[in-house]
Protein backbone atom coordinates (compact mmCIF):
# COMPACT_ATOMS: atom_id res chain seq x y z
CA UNK A 1 0.00 0.00 0.00
CA UNK A 2 1.33 3.63 -0.93
CA UNK A 3 2.39 5.84 2.28
CA UNK A 4 0.53 8.91 2.71
CA UNK A 5 2.77 11.59 3.10
CA UNK A 6 2.70 13.70 6.02
CA UNK A 7 0.78 16.90 5.63
CA UNK A 8 3.20 20.28 6.31
CA UNK A 9 2.96 21.64 9.55
CA UNK A 10 3.45 25.60 11.18
CA UNK A 11 5.95 25.56 13.65
CA UNK A 12 6.81 28.48 16.04
CA UNK A 13 10.51 28.78 16.94
CA UNK A 14 10.61 30.86 19.88
CA UNK A 15 14.20 31.80 19.77
CA UNK A 16 16.58 32.07 16.24
CA UNK A 17 19.35 31.37 17.15
CA UNK A 18 21.81 28.52 16.58
CA UNK A 19 19.53 25.83 17.06
CA UNK A 20 16.67 27.18 15.89
CA UNK A 21 18.44 28.63 13.14
CA UNK A 22 19.49 25.01 11.99
CA UNK A 23 16.12 23.65 12.84
CA UNK A 24 14.10 26.16 11.33
CA UNK A 25 16.10 25.76 8.12
CA UNK A 26 15.94 22.11 7.98
CA UNK A 27 12.40 21.71 7.99
CA UNK A 28 11.36 24.87 6.34
CA UNK A 29 13.57 23.38 3.28
CA UNK A 30 11.40 20.06 3.22
CA UNK A 31 7.84 22.37 3.34
CA UNK A 32 7.07 23.23 6.10
CA UNK A 33 5.86 26.76 7.57
CA UNK A 34 8.19 28.12 9.72
CA UNK A 35 8.12 31.53 11.81
CA UNK A 36 11.14 32.59 13.67
CA UNK A 37 10.62 34.65 16.67
CA UNK A 38 14.08 36.04 17.45
CA UNK A 39 16.06 39.85 17.81
CA UNK A 40 15.37 42.71 15.25
CA UNK A 41 18.81 42.21 13.63
CA UNK A 42 18.18 38.78 13.39
CA UNK A 43 14.80 39.36 12.23
CA UNK A 44 15.74 41.96 9.73
CA UNK A 45 18.59 39.55 7.91
CA UNK A 46 16.09 36.82 7.13
CA UNK A 47 13.65 39.15 5.60
CA UNK A 48 16.08 40.81 3.87
CA UNK A 49 18.27 37.73 2.77
CA UNK A 50 16.29 34.51 3.85
CA UNK A 51 17.41 32.20 6.56
CA UNK A 52 21.10 30.91 5.87
CA UNK A 53 22.40 27.01 6.71
CA UNK A 54 26.56 26.25 6.38
CA UNK A 55 27.24 22.41 6.11
CA UNK A 56 30.37 21.29 6.88
CA UNK A 57 30.85 19.88 3.20
CA UNK A 58 30.79 23.07 1.58
CA UNK A 59 27.24 22.97 0.66
CA UNK A 60 25.05 26.52 1.58
CA UNK A 61 20.98 26.34 2.14
CA UNK A 62 19.30 29.25 2.09
CA UNK A 63 15.49 29.61 2.85
CA UNK A 64 12.74 31.90 2.82
CA UNK A 65 11.45 31.32 6.56
CA UNK A 66 9.03 34.20 8.07
CA UNK A 67 11.17 35.79 11.00
CA UNK A 68 9.09 38.19 13.66
CA UNK A 69 10.29 40.47 16.08
CA UNK A 70 7.00 39.21 18.70
CA UNK A 71 4.61 37.37 19.65
CA UNK A 72 1.72 39.15 18.30
CA UNK A 73 1.99 38.48 14.65
CA UNK A 74 1.99 34.73 15.03
CA UNK A 75 -1.84 32.73 14.60
CA UNK A 76 -2.58 30.74 16.97
CA UNK A 77 -3.06 27.85 14.92
CA UNK A 78 0.42 26.46 15.32
CA UNK A 79 1.17 22.75 14.65
CA UNK A 80 4.42 22.79 17.28
CA UNK A 81 6.32 25.91 19.38
CA UNK A 82 9.94 25.24 19.54
CA UNK A 83 11.35 26.70 22.74
CA UNK A 84 15.17 27.23 21.46
CA UNK A 85 16.01 30.21 24.04
CA UNK A 86 18.64 30.51 26.50
CA UNK A 87 17.42 28.38 30.18
CA UNK A 88 17.95 31.68 32.00
CA UNK A 89 15.00 32.77 29.48
CA UNK A 90 12.54 30.11 30.04
CA UNK A 91 10.62 31.94 32.48
CA UNK A 92 10.02 34.86 30.38
CA UNK A 93 9.54 32.82 27.32
CA UNK A 94 6.55 31.14 29.51
CA UNK A 95 4.94 34.07 30.25
CA UNK A 96 4.60 35.47 26.90
CA UNK A 97 3.31 32.03 25.39
CA UNK A 98 1.10 32.28 27.80
CA UNK A 99 -0.43 35.51 26.89
CA UNK A 100 -1.82 33.91 23.78
CA UNK A 101 -3.79 30.90 23.13
CA UNK A 102 -2.33 28.27 21.59
CA UNK A 103 -4.64 25.66 19.82
CA UNK A 104 -3.69 22.12 20.97
CA UNK A 105 0.03 23.24 20.32
CA UNK A 106 2.65 20.92 20.58
CA UNK A 107 5.37 22.42 23.18
CA UNK A 108 9.35 20.59 22.24
CA UNK A 109 11.80 21.90 24.53
CA UNK A 110 15.23 22.26 23.04
CA UNK A 111 17.19 23.85 25.63
CA UNK A 112 20.13 23.17 27.47
CA UNK A 113 20.19 21.16 31.11
CA UNK A 114 17.08 19.18 32.89
CA UNK A 115 14.89 21.69 33.75
CA UNK A 116 13.26 23.57 30.62
CA UNK A 117 10.68 20.82 29.98
CA UNK A 118 9.58 20.44 33.70
CA UNK A 119 8.60 23.84 34.22
CA UNK A 120 7.11 23.78 30.61
CA UNK A 121 4.94 20.75 31.79
CA UNK A 122 4.02 22.90 34.93
CA UNK A 123 2.61 25.56 32.84
CA UNK A 124 0.87 24.04 29.72
CA UNK A 125 0.47 20.26 31.14
CA UNK A 126 2.82 17.18 30.56
CA UNK A 127 0.71 15.61 27.36
CA UNK A 128 1.66 18.69 25.56
CA UNK A 129 5.48 18.96 26.45
CA UNK A 130 8.29 16.89 24.36
CA UNK A 131 11.82 16.95 25.45
CA UNK A 132 14.43 17.50 23.02
CA UNK A 133 17.90 17.48 22.76
CA UNK A 134 20.03 17.98 19.46
CA UNK A 135 23.72 16.59 19.78
CA UNK A 136 25.67 18.16 16.76
CA UNK A 137 27.48 21.21 17.12
CA UNK A 138 25.96 24.21 15.76
CA UNK A 139 27.01 28.10 15.60
CA UNK A 140 26.07 31.37 14.46
CA UNK A 141 28.48 33.18 11.86
CA UNK A 142 26.18 36.28 11.53
CA UNK A 143 22.65 37.02 11.87
CA UNK A 144 20.08 34.49 9.96
CA UNK A 145 23.32 32.32 9.22
CA UNK A 146 23.88 29.19 11.13
CA UNK A 147 26.82 26.83 11.07
CA UNK A 148 26.46 23.48 11.34
CA UNK A 149 30.14 22.07 12.90
CA UNK A 150 29.53 18.18 12.17
CA UNK A 151 27.50 16.23 10.59
CA UNK A 152 27.32 13.34 13.40
CA UNK A 153 24.47 13.38 15.81
CA UNK A 154 20.57 14.12 15.51
CA UNK A 155 17.50 14.41 17.52
CA UNK A 156 16.63 12.59 20.86
CA UNK A 157 12.90 13.01 21.76
CA UNK A 158 11.13 12.19 24.54
CA UNK A 159 7.22 12.34 25.75
CA UNK A 160 6.72 14.23 29.18
CA UNK A 161 2.74 12.92 29.00
CA UNK A 162 2.14 9.50 29.38
CA UNK A 163 0.08 9.36 26.78
CA UNK A 164 2.12 10.47 23.56
CA UNK A 165 3.06 9.70 20.39
CA UNK A 166 6.04 10.68 18.90
CA UNK A 167 6.48 8.52 16.02
CA UNK A 168 4.75 10.78 13.19
CA UNK A 169 6.55 13.74 14.63
CA UNK A 170 10.23 11.38 14.51
CA UNK A 171 8.83 10.86 11.16
CA UNK A 172 9.11 13.99 10.46
CA UNK A 173 12.57 14.81 11.18
CA UNK A 174 14.01 12.00 9.63
CA UNK A 175 12.42 13.01 6.59
CA UNK A 176 13.94 16.74 6.61
CA UNK A 177 17.15 14.72 6.98
CA UNK A 178 17.77 14.41 11.06
CA UNK A 179 18.55 11.08 12.67
CA UNK A 180 16.16 10.99 15.30
CA UNK A 181 15.74 8.62 18.25
CA UNK A 182 12.51 8.40 20.77
CA UNK A 183 13.33 7.75 24.30
CA UNK A 184 10.88 6.48 27.01
CA UNK A 185 12.55 8.51 29.30
CA UNK A 186 12.93 12.50 29.17
CA UNK A 187 14.99 12.62 32.49
CA UNK A 188 17.80 10.04 31.40
CA UNK A 189 17.96 11.29 27.76
CA UNK A 190 18.41 15.07 29.20
CA UNK A 191 20.85 13.59 31.68
CA UNK A 192 23.07 11.88 29.20
CA UNK A 193 23.29 15.43 27.31
CA UNK A 194 24.16 17.32 30.17
CA UNK A 195 27.07 15.27 31.08
CA UNK A 196 28.56 15.61 27.52
CA UNK A 197 27.87 19.50 27.87
CA UNK A 198 29.89 19.30 30.91
CA UNK A 199 32.99 17.93 29.46
CA UNK A 200 35.52 20.73 29.00
CA UNK A 201 32.98 23.76 29.09
CA UNK A 202 33.55 24.99 32.14
CA UNK A 203 37.44 24.77 32.86
CA UNK A 204 37.58 25.77 29.11
CA UNK A 205 36.17 29.13 30.02
CA UNK A 206 38.00 29.65 32.94
CA UNK A 207 41.68 28.78 31.58
CA UNK A 208 40.71 30.36 28.08
CA UNK A 209 42.09 26.98 26.74
CA UNK A 210 40.40 25.03 23.73
CA UNK A 211 39.11 21.58 24.48
CA UNK A 212 41.58 19.51 22.90
CA UNK A 213 44.03 21.59 25.62
CA UNK A 214 42.12 21.01 28.61
CA UNK A 215 41.20 17.23 28.06
CA UNK A 216 44.89 16.51 26.89
CA UNK A 217 46.61 18.63 29.86
CA UNK A 218 46.81 15.82 32.93
CA UNK A 219 46.12 18.01 35.34
CA UNK A 220 42.94 19.67 33.98
CA UNK A 221 41.83 16.07 32.68
CA UNK A 222 41.72 15.44 36.71
CA UNK A 223 39.35 18.18 37.20
CA UNK A 224 37.07 16.73 34.18
CA UNK A 225 36.76 13.47 35.32
CA UNK A 226 36.35 14.21 38.67
CA UNK A 227 33.55 16.75 37.66
CA UNK A 228 32.27 13.93 35.17
CA UNK A 229 31.91 12.04 38.15
CA UNK A 230 30.76 14.33 40.80
CA UNK A 231 27.55 14.89 38.04
CA UNK A 232 26.80 11.11 37.25
CA UNK A 233 26.97 10.38 41.14
CA UNK A 234 23.51 13.00 41.26
CA UNK A 235 22.70 11.18 37.68
CA UNK A 236 22.40 7.62 39.69
CA UNK A 237 21.27 9.17 42.91
CA UNK A 238 17.79 10.73 40.89
CA UNK A 239 17.47 6.67 39.79
CA UNK A 240 18.81 7.78 36.45
CA UNK A 241 21.08 5.67 34.14
CA UNK A 242 22.87 7.11 30.69
CA UNK A 243 21.49 6.29 27.26
CA UNK A 244 23.17 6.50 23.76
CA UNK A 245 22.68 9.66 22.08
CA UNK A 246 22.78 9.75 18.42
CA UNK A 247 26.22 9.61 17.62
CA UNK A 248 27.37 9.45 21.57
CA UNK A 249 27.79 6.32 22.81
CA UNK A 250 27.02 7.84 26.60
CA UNK A 251 26.93 4.66 28.60
CA UNK A 252 30.50 3.79 27.42
CA UNK A 253 31.82 6.75 27.72
CA UNK A 254 30.56 6.84 31.25
CA UNK A 255 32.41 3.56 31.94
CA UNK A 256 35.40 5.19 30.53
CA UNK A 257 35.66 8.13 33.11
CA UNK A 258 34.80 5.85 36.08
CA UNK A 259 36.84 3.03 34.85
CA UNK A 260 38.81 3.45 31.95
CA UNK A 261 42.85 3.92 32.39
CA UNK A 262 44.49 7.12 32.18
CA UNK A 263 47.18 6.73 29.85
CA UNK A 264 44.59 5.63 27.43
CA UNK A 265 41.25 7.71 28.07
CA UNK A 266 42.68 11.06 28.58
CA UNK A 267 44.56 10.99 24.77
CA UNK A 268 41.29 9.19 23.54
CA UNK A 269 38.78 11.76 24.70
CA UNK A 270 40.80 15.05 23.89
CA UNK A 271 40.82 13.78 20.20
CA UNK A 272 37.05 13.05 20.37
CA UNK A 273 35.94 16.05 22.19
CA UNK A 274 38.42 18.55 19.84
CA UNK A 275 36.75 16.51 16.62
CA UNK A 276 33.17 16.18 18.24
CA UNK A 277 32.61 20.55 18.58
CA UNK A 278 34.17 20.98 15.20
CA UNK A 279 35.38 24.93 15.33
CA UNK A 280 32.68 25.58 17.22
CA UNK A 281 34.21 27.21 20.94
CA UNK A 282 32.13 25.81 24.75
CA UNK A 283 28.99 27.26 25.14
CA UNK A 284 30.26 28.86 28.57
CA UNK A 285 33.58 29.86 26.97
CA UNK A 286 31.50 32.03 23.46
CA UNK A 287 29.24 33.84 26.33
CA UNK A 288 32.18 34.83 28.19
CA UNK A 289 34.38 36.02 25.54
CA UNK A 290 31.53 38.02 24.26
CA UNK A 291 30.44 39.51 27.66
CA UNK A 292 27.07 37.55 27.26
CA UNK A 293 25.00 36.21 30.54
CA UNK A 294 26.07 32.58 31.14
CA UNK A 295 24.23 29.56 31.59
CA UNK A 296 25.17 28.14 34.77
CA UNK A 297 22.15 27.21 35.70
CA UNK A 298 21.67 24.76 33.08
CA UNK A 299 25.18 23.29 33.75
CA UNK A 300 27.70 23.35 36.90
CA UNK A 301 24.18 24.84 38.56
CA UNK A 302 22.13 22.22 37.92
CA UNK A 303 24.46 19.68 39.01
CA UNK A 304 24.52 21.65 42.53
CA UNK A 305 20.93 22.35 42.64
CA UNK A 306 19.82 18.41 41.94
CA UNK A 307 22.77 17.72 44.03
CA UNK A 308 21.58 19.32 47.01
CA UNK A 309 17.85 18.04 46.50
CA UNK A 310 19.35 13.88 46.34
CA UNK A 311 21.93 14.32 49.40
CA UNK A 312 24.88 14.20 46.94
CA UNK A 313 27.88 16.61 47.73
CA UNK A 314 28.94 18.87 44.33
CA UNK A 315 31.72 20.42 45.32
CA UNK A 316 33.67 20.56 42.25
CA UNK A 317 30.69 21.93 40.05
CA UNK A 318 29.80 24.34 42.99
CA UNK A 319 33.55 25.85 42.70
CA UNK A 320 33.15 26.15 39.04
CA UNK A 321 29.99 27.70 38.84
CA UNK A 322 31.59 30.36 41.58
CA UNK A 323 34.30 31.30 39.60
CA UNK A 324 32.87 31.62 36.14
CA UNK A 325 30.01 33.74 38.01
CA UNK A 326 32.90 35.86 39.37
CA UNK A 327 34.51 35.92 35.88
CA UNK A 328 31.20 36.84 34.28
CA UNK A 329 30.58 39.41 36.70
CA UNK A 330 34.17 41.00 36.81
CA UNK A 331 34.74 40.67 40.30
CA UNK A 332 37.87 38.54 39.18
CA UNK A 333 39.92 39.13 36.12
CA UNK A 334 39.85 36.99 33.48
CA UNK A 335 43.27 37.97 33.20
CA UNK A 336 44.73 36.14 36.08
CA UNK A 337 42.61 33.22 35.59
CA UNK A 338 44.15 32.34 32.11
CA UNK A 339 46.59 29.90 32.08
CA UNK A 340 46.09 29.50 35.67
CA UNK A 341 45.67 25.78 35.90
CA UNK A 342 47.15 25.99 40.03
CA UNK A 343 44.73 28.55 40.75
CA UNK A 344 41.59 26.36 39.61
CA UNK A 345 43.50 23.33 41.49
CA UNK A 346 43.41 24.61 44.70
CA UNK A 347 40.01 26.38 43.95
CA UNK A 348 38.38 22.98 43.39
CA UNK A 349 40.23 21.57 46.09
CA UNK A 350 42.37 18.76 44.10
CA UNK A 351 45.49 17.65 44.15
CA UNK A 352 47.00 16.47 41.40
CA UNK A 353 50.39 13.94 42.30
CA UNK A 354 53.47 14.74 40.12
Amino acid sequence: MPVEPLPARRILIFGAGAVGGYLGAMLSAFGHEVILLGRPSTVEAIRHRGLTLLRPDGLQLTTRSHAIPDLDAVPSEVDAIFLTVKAYDTEAAIAALQRKEWRSAWLFCWQNGVDGETRLAAAFGADRVVAGTLTQPVSIVAPGIVRLERTRGGLGLAPMGPRQDLREWQAIFQLAGFSTRLYPDPQAMKWSKLLLNLIANATCAILDWPTERVLRDPRTFAVERAAFREALAVMRALGLRPVTLPGYPVPLLTWAMRWGPVSIIRPLLAFMGARGRGAKLPSLHQDLQRGARLELEAYCGAVVRHGAQAGVPTPIHAALARILEDLSTGREDRAIWRDNVTALLERTGLSIPG
